[in-house]
């Protein structure tokens, strides 16, 4: 069986991600990319561990080689749970937290009376009444002079209310971002590669836990073991 451990099983892919300091170079601590990492981590840990022991298991001659891949397997699920339980937290984690970055971005704060909001109802009206190439022009136009009216105007309702798609609209929205929340869209950037990234690793783990724990040869040693017990447990009982 030999498992092998592939390069791409690193944290280094995802803490790669975080910000530097541009003076030192050094990476700026954020507690989100780094569990992230400190779970890739452990999974890397694991699978060496895991790589070990199947290693000295099959090597082990006072088994037969069935209960060897049993007891293989049966690690390999163990450290899959326990791996899994930090990956699913990380993620959860950071999933979370991206989605409350793109929240609190996605849009300039309403208007503060009813005269600002009626301004914006009639400029999407208006964007809605233009033709498709007159309507591209003026949404360019907002986006190169950073008109925040057109722009609140149109990301504070549905994409249909200004007669964009929902791509145009996006658009919109990262221009916002990127030029009004420059920090924070940053590092949204880099949580989202980063959870990319760690997703990449994770399912390189579960390969391997797979390639442990689900082999036709373990299945069978799991088979015939429940069936030594249940014979053993009938005959204890005869």
């Amino acid at each position: 069986m030999a498992l092998k451990i592939p390069l791409d099983l690193n944290e280094a892919f995802v803490s790669r991600h975080a910000e530097t300091d541009p003076t030192t170079g050094a990476s700026i601590a954020d507690p989100v990319l780094d569990g992230l990492s400190n779970a890739v981590k452990l999974a890397r840990e694991q699978a060496n561990v895991l790589a070990n022991f199947e290693k000295a298991a099959m090597a082990d001659r006072t088994q037969t080689a069935e209960a060897n891949v049993l007891r293989v397997a049966v690690a390999a699920g163990k450290s899959g749970e326990r791996v899994a339980a930090q990956l699913d937290a990380a993620r959860t984690r950071a999933k979370n937290e991206i989605a409350n970055i793109e929240k609190r971005t996605g849009a300039p704060p309403p208007p503060k009376d009813s005269v600002a909001l009626s301004i914006e109802a009639q400029i999407t009206d208006r964007l809605a009444a233009m033709g498709d190439k007159e309507r591209i022009d003026a949404i360019a136009k907002a986006k190169a002079d950073n008109n925040e009216t057109i722009i609140a105007a149109v990301l504070r309702r549905p994409a249909m209310l200004s007669g964009l798609g929902e791509a145009q609209l996006e658009s919109v929205r990262h221009h916002y971002r990127q030029h009004t929340h420059a920090s924070d869209y940053a590092r949204l950037q880099r949580l989202t590669k980063a959870v990319d990234a760690m997703e990449k690793s994770g399912r390189l783990f579960v390969s391997i836990v797979k390639s442990a724990a689900d082999t036709p040869m373990a299945r069978q040693a799991a088979i015939a073991a429940r069936e030594a017990e249940a014979a053993a447990a009938h005959a204890a009982g005869a």
